[in-house]
């Protein structure tokens, strides 16, 4: 039973790495995207990566490619028509158009990746994207907590301000009744003593 299972999960593996196009030689735009999807699969892969890596190229294809200098994925997706045509009907290479379809469409996203760096430096350019979001994000709180600080002793300075205002202003209010009840009684006193004198 576990080899069985082996088995149909090899096969289904084997599938999946080796898929090969479907429709009769003829290469579809589902092919396309399966190549660039293998494309990004693979990060060590240059414009100058060797043509075996191509889809449909064997052994023949790759001598025949050879005995015309022809080694790299950017020399394959440089060739015309005719010289495609030649290598298919006069040389025997019979997936040629494929091999040739194959190069022409992960050329550009190759150059692109080569142009920037590779893979690895658009990783690497990411990282420190998050880097730097992270460490705004850090400032900003830092911020927020340094405002709300300053917000809080503020708050803290006005409420012993007007602690101390009222509390001065109670002082007075009571200086203030303090002289008025002594004037008062002065002024009874006065007024006794008038009253006493007369």
């Amino acid at each position: 039973m576990r080899r069985l299972v082996a088995a149909c999960c090899l096969r289904r593996g084997f599938l999946l790495f080796t898929r090969t196009i479907a429709t009769g030689g003829r290469v579809t735009n589902e092919d396309r995207r399966w190549w660039l999807v293998h494309l990004e699969c693979a990060p060590d892969v240059t414009p100058g990566t060797f043509i075996a890596w191509l889809d449909c190229c064997g052994t023949h294809t790759c001598k025949k490619l050879i005995e015309r200098n022809i080694w790299t994925i950017e020399q394959v997706a440089a060739l015309d028509s005719d010289q495609v045509d030649e290598l298919k009907y006069r040389d025997g290479c019979l997936k040629m158009d494929v091999v040739w379809e194959h190069a022409r469409t992960i050329i550009t996203p190759l150059r692109q990746r080569e142009a920037t760096g590779g893979v690895e430096s658009e990783l690497q350019a990411r990282i420190l994207e998050l880097r730097k979001k992270r460490e705004l994000e850090r400032r900003r709180e830092e911020i927020l907590k340094e405002r709300t600080n300053i917000a809080e002793q503020r708050e803290e300075t006005l409420r012993k301000l007007r602690e101390a205002i009222a509390a001065k202003k109670a002082a007075l209010l009571q200086k203030r009744q303090e002289v008025g009840a002594s004037d008062f009684r002065d002024g009874e006193g006065d007024a006794a003593n008038n009253e006493v004198g007369q």
